[in-house]
């Protein structure tokens, strides 16, 4: 019941969030989610800007089996909104395959986050993309998509919404800027390369000492500024990554970052941040 009453807050929530140009499929969405399934598995993330607190990215994922007519009937619905609201969307997808196909819908900025649609052998699935409405600059999109596979009187479903910059805008905007290889950085054209850690790949080495503790300085003012809410979170999570990868460090500036986690758990009262910042200290001692 926790789990169902859970569900059924996130969709209230993406309902508020969500409804614009997409409101035939998001109202078909929550319909289904609303009745009568047989939970398999959910997956929730969103990411916000640390210094706006406007969401850059979101992923929400269902699946589960309906095996009721009602369900049935609702799988049904949602196909029809997708057509409803093909007016609205800048793209539109409608795929049947033996599963030897399968796309992923970008979440964030599409460097580290994507949710796979199609990967059932033997599914269909119908994906639609849609502009932010509110967002002036028109570079980021809701993407709607359904997976579906019969079998039988059952049918196995995944649904999932993600928020993210459009393919286009990627394109034109390459977020690598820098690489670096053994601790030195290439004075190399950054479109031709992909890559992690923000703005900066990493190959064959790992951050100098100098790059790690002027990160974790960074992130550890901004958390000052704002020891409470969603960006505190985000701050918080990702002293805990940067602490996950502490080799650089020596012994004492281990110490000395410990030093300072101590301070940034004395500031907060939320319990989940001064788990992760007591975690990012055993972190260190490894």
């Amino acid at each position: 019941m926790k789990s169902k009453n859970l569900m059924m807050a996130t969709i209230l929530m993406l309902s508020a969030t969500t409804a614009n140009a997409q409101q035939n499929i998001q109202k078909a969405f929550d319909a289904l989610l609303n009745d009568n399934v047989i939970e398999t598995k959910t997956q929730h993330s969103v990411d916000r800007d640390p210094e706006t607190g406007k969401k850059t990215a979101q992923s929400d994922v269902y699946d589960f089996v309906v095996s009721n007519p009602s369900g049935l009937n609702h799988v049904k619905a949602i196909q029809k909104a997708f057509e409803n609201d093909k007016d609205a969307a800048y793209q539109l997808r409608t795929v049947s395959h033996p599963g030897s196909d399968h796309m992923s819908l970008a979440v964030g900025d599409g460097r580290s986050q994507s949710v796979a649609i199609g990967k059932m052998k033997g599914s269909n699935y119908i994906y639609a993309c849609f502009l932010d409405k509110d967002d002036p600059e028109k570079k980021y999109r809701y993407a709607y998509a359904m997976e579906w596979l019969e079998k039988g009187e059952k049918t196995q479903v995944r649904l999932a919404i993600t928020y993210a910059t459009t393919q286009e805008y990627r394109k034109k905007n390459p977020k690598i800027k820098k690489i670096f290889v053994n601790g030195k950085e290439l004075k190399l054209n950054p479109g031709k390369w992909t890559g992690f850690e923000g703005d900066s790949i990493f190959i064959g080495g790992e951050k100098s000492s100098e790059l790690w503790l002027s990160e974790f300085n960074t992130y550890k003012n901004l958390f000052l500024k704002k020891p409470d809410g969603a960006a505190a979170n985000y701050y918080a999570t990702y002293i805990y990554n940067l602490c996950k990868k502490a080799k650089p460090l020596d012994d004492a500036e281990k110490k000395m970052v410990a030093k300072e986690i101590k301070k940034l758990k004395a500031k907060t009262e939320d319990e989940f941040i001064q788990d992760l910042f007591e975690m990012s200290i055993e972190r260190l001692k490894k």
